[in-house]
């Protein structure tokens, strides 16, 4: 080449040569900043994963390259049954305590075991409180024969009692007293006698109303617990000769001792009738109250009641109870009656008799 040619290439090449340091200049600026662009922000997870992918075996599979990327997990010892029942208690909410029943039998006193129980049925709706000994004798046999007009009545009879009462206001007075409605059935039925197609010789109706309250004295070493104050009607529910009613305003109080023993005394007033009174001596014959004594033990209880007329000429009558409990049924007691006197029922209240029977008592006074 000669000197001529040289001298026209020289700019072309200074040219090119400026070219060349302007692109590189750009590139060494613009470049970084590209890459940190488009560079992504990988996860510690991902990483992984492109690692595995670039050093993976041509027949691993996607799921054991996940599986080396996942994180390590705990290794928890083997649960005993111990820690099995001890999770079990925690994951379930302990139940509140239930309140414990009354202990009846910690009281040595018949009477106030027999109000504590009463006191758990008072809000139901639907529970009645036994008032009297509710019982069935199905076979009872008298001294002599019973007369009821002109039918032929047989001695031997079936009798049952039913009685129970229930509180017409709540406790009153600081829940020392209370207004009760009490009734107490008596039946003599001629079950065995079909030639008179088994009729009910008699019935004994007694609704009661009566105010009840706790006295708390103690007089000799007897603590008076239970005290009324009431009206009671009696009928037989008949009509023409053979109705018998009467009513009578009523005291009563109960005392006991921590043995055991127990007694109500139960004077009463008959409230005066007209001229045509169906029964005009019949205070002479059943009396101006009662007397009752009875004992509770372990098993037997036994009571005993007592009625007289304490003017002259005056009747009465006498009546022993004994109970056990049967063995079989914890609601039901043997029951045996005994009685002696006038006024077992109205339609032969001024005929003296004794009868006894047997049979089965769901509750008995205390």
């Amino acid at each position: 080449m000669n000197s001529e040619t040289a001298t026209r290439c020289a700019p072309a090449r200074r040219l090119r040569s400026a070219a060349r340091r302007l692109a590189l200049g750009l590139a060494t600026v613009l470049l970084p900043t590209a890459t940190v662009v488009a560079q992504p922000e990988y996860t510690d997870r991902e990483r992984c994963l492109l690692d595995r992918l670039r050093a993976a075996a041509p027949m691993a599979t996607v799921a054991e390259i996940q599986a080396d990327c996942e994180p390590p997990t705990a290794t928890l010892p083997s649960a005993t049954p111990e820690d099995d029942a001890s999770r079990q208690s925690q994951l379930i909410a302990p139940l509140p305590p239930v309140p414990e029943p009354v202990a009846f039998g910690t009281t040595s006193s018949p009477v106030e075991r027999r109000m504590l129980s009463e006191s758990r049925l008072w809000g139901e709706r639907f529970a009645l409180l036994p008032h009297r000994p509710n019982y069935l004798m199905p076979l009872t046999h008298m001294s002599r024969d019973p007369v009821v007009g002109s039918q032929e009545l047989q001695r031997n009879e079936i009798k049952f009692q039913l009685s129970f009462k229930f509180p017409l206001t709540p406790p009153l007075f600081e829940g020392r007293g209370a207004l009760f409605f009490a009734y107490t059935g008596q039946f003599w039925w001629q079950a065995f006698n079909d030639d008179v197609s088994s009729p009910f010789r008699d019935y004994g109706h007694e609704p009661e109303l009566f105010y009840a309250w706790r006295p708390g004295f103690s007089l000799a070493g007897w603590t008076a617990r239970h005290a009324s104050l009431g009206f009671v009607h009696q009928s037989n529910g008949r009509s023409g000769q053979i109705s018998r009613s009467w009513n009578r305003l009523f005291a009563e109080l109960t005392l006991d001792r921590p043995s055991g023993w127990w007694l109500s005394l139960r004077p009463w007033w008959r409230v005066p009738e007209d001229d045509d009174d169906d029964n005009p001596e019949i205070t002479r014959f059943v009396g101006n109250g009662e007397l009752r004594v009875g004992h509770v033990g372990e098993t037997e209880n036994w009571t005993l009641t007592l009625r007289r007329n304490l003017g002259s000429g005056g009747k009465g009558s006498a009546q022993l109870d004994w109970s056990r409990p049967t063995g079989f049924s914890p609601q039901l007691r043997w029951y045996v009656q005994y009685f002696d006197g006038y006024g077992e029922s109205l339609i032969d209240y001024n005929r003296r008799l004794q009868r006894i029977g047997a049979g089965v008592m769901l509750n008995d006074w205390f």
